[in-house]
């Protein structure tokens, strides 16, 4: 699975070292492989931005939109590296941006915006 390289209020970075398994029909990493990874960096930076707890004080965030572009493809083998961000946060949503990097090279895999529900606070 993704490998946590870093973490910090509003940024994560995670890195997969893919595998045959991850391939397509095709022989390339299935681009829901990149999605998942790129969804679960930006939901880990938010978690970090939101604070520790978070999740039980208030409820976990969700996924509610992604737009993501693809630029090449990995082979099974290919390390990919992906950093997110939160770009901004609000009372009830929140958004980020992620890119994915062949670790090799630095080339861009894809890219990708999200937006988040956050919880309604119920005291």
């Amino acid at each position: 699975g993704a490998m946590l390289e870093e973490k910090r209020a509003g940024y994560a970075r995670l890195s997969l070292k893919t595998r045959e398994h991850h391939a397509d029909v095709f022989g390339r990493v299935h681009g829901g492989v990149l999605t998942s990874i790129m969804d679960s960096v930006v939901g880990i930076s938010l978690s970090q931005l939101r604070g520790e707890g978070s999740r039980e004080r208030e409820g976990p965030h969700a996924t509610i939109e992604m737009s993501t572009s693809f630029y090449a493809w990995a082979a099974p083998g290919d390390d990919i590296v992906a950093e997110g961000r939160v770009t901004h946060l609000g009372e009830r949503i929140a958004f980020g941006e992620v890119e994915a990097t062949r670790a090799a090279n630095g080339e861009l895999l894809a890219k990708a915006r999200l937006t988040f529900a956050l919880p309604v606070r119920r005291d």
